[in-house]
């Protein structure tokens, strides 16, 4: 019998610990949460604020992720406070390295804010990116 379940293996590979019944990676002092919702399908829960302090890390953070090659990988952002422009660096960097891999990323629970700013930037052009009550926002 293994020592480890893949579902072990998977967080363990990836810097994931576990916490009770969640998953918790090593973004921001426990700010940031990975949990695998469906097999192929990764939920990142961002929270606080995305600012060019912190861009690239998360960025980096978020390739990582992908390097589980998932079918889908979802960023919530319901708890995220704020999303400056130069915090879309890290979307950037995730689409790049989700396209490398086929990854489909989807952008949920986005407040007025940060919906705002992924417009801007035009990254509603290459992700999906729906609102608070998860309809797809314009």
């Amino acid at each position: 019998m293994p020592d480890a379940s893949p579902t072990e293996e998977f967080h363990r590979d990836h810097g994931l610990r576990r916490v009770g019944n969640r998953l918790l990676h090593p973004f921001r002092r426990q700010e940031h949460q990975v949990g695998e919702s469906a097999p192929g399908h990764i939920v990142v829960r961002l929270s606080g604020e995305i600012t060019s302090e912190n861009a690239a890390r998360i960025g980096v953070q978020l390739q990582d992720v992908l390097r589980s090659h998932p079918d889908v990988l979802e960023l919530d952002l319901r708890r995220l406070s704020h999303l400056s422009s130069d915090g879309g660096t890290a979307f950037f960097m995730t689409v790049r390295a989700a396209s490398a891999h086929s990854t489909r990323v989807i952008v949920t629970h986005t407040g007025h804010q940060s919906r705002g700013v992924l417009h801007q930037l035009s990254l509603g052009r290459v992700l999906e990116v729906y609102g608070e009550d998860g309809s797809e926002a314009p």
